[in-house]
């Protein structure tokens, strides 16, 4: 399977998801600590692992760490697997018993070799983008740059103040078919661009007005 058919973008909830990363290099750092973030519980394997990542295990006791050689039967009961060493060889383990259990399995410097890759994302609070271009890192890290600017703190908190009024609405309108209707008036591009112009409170304001009419006279 060619890199950039990888089409099919999905988040996936990992809470208490057992995750395994064979690997101890800067790789598997970055893959752990995301791991970690999203609430999995990670398992890194390694002979050689980076005090940065054994420093991680004060933030999140969900790390285990086994400074050993992989050996077989490592990721038997993962449900997602990053294989992420210097080793052509181990990665090619790791992804046959990986494939042999039906595990997610992701190779770190080489992703068709896997069942799944990871796109480039931008975060800011409940606010994210995912961008993948086929394997291009520099247009990858431009986009994310270019969305960055773009949608910066005033976006995120328009993101997070929508979740707060969308609960009213659904209290105020327990019709599915209502609530889109009165989303599709009510949140355009018009509010958006007025958002990204600087002009957060305003925005919000009209969303209240907008809220607080729901089910008054015309």
């Amino acid at each position: 399977m060619a890199y950039n058919q990888f089409r099919y973008t999905v988040q996936l909830n990992m809470e208490n998801q057992r995750c395994v990363v064979v690997g101890g290099g800067n790789v598997a750092l970055r893959k752990a600590t995301s791991l970690l973030k999203a609430g999995a519980a990670v398992t890194v394997i390694a002979p050689d692992i980076l005090p940065a990542i054994i420093t991680l295990q004060r933030k999140f006791p969900a790390l285990t760490l086994c400074q050993r050689n992989y050996q077989a039967g490592d990721v038997s009961h993962a449900f997602l697997v990053v294989a992420a060493t210097d080793s052509r060889t181990v990665n090619e383990a790791v992804v046959r018993e990986a494939a042999q259990h039906h595990c997610l399995v992701n190779v770190a410097d080489n992703p068709e070799a896997g069942n799944f890759s990871v796109a480039g994302t931008y975060e800011n609070d409940n606010l994210l983008f995912s961008v993948a271009t086929g394997g291009n890192p520099r247009l990858t890290h431009l986009l994310l740059e270019d969305l960055q600017q773009q949608y910066g703190d005033d976006m995120a908190a328009f993101a997070a103040f929508l979740d707060e009024q969308r609960e009213t609405v659904k209290q105020r309108l327990p019709n599915p078919q209502a609530r889109q209707e009165f989303w599709r008036n009510t949140l355009t591009n018009q509010l958006l661009q007025q958002v990204k112009a600087g002009r957060l409170q305003q925005t919000k304001e009209i969303i209240i007005h907008a809220v607080n009419r729901i089910g008054a006279e015309p």
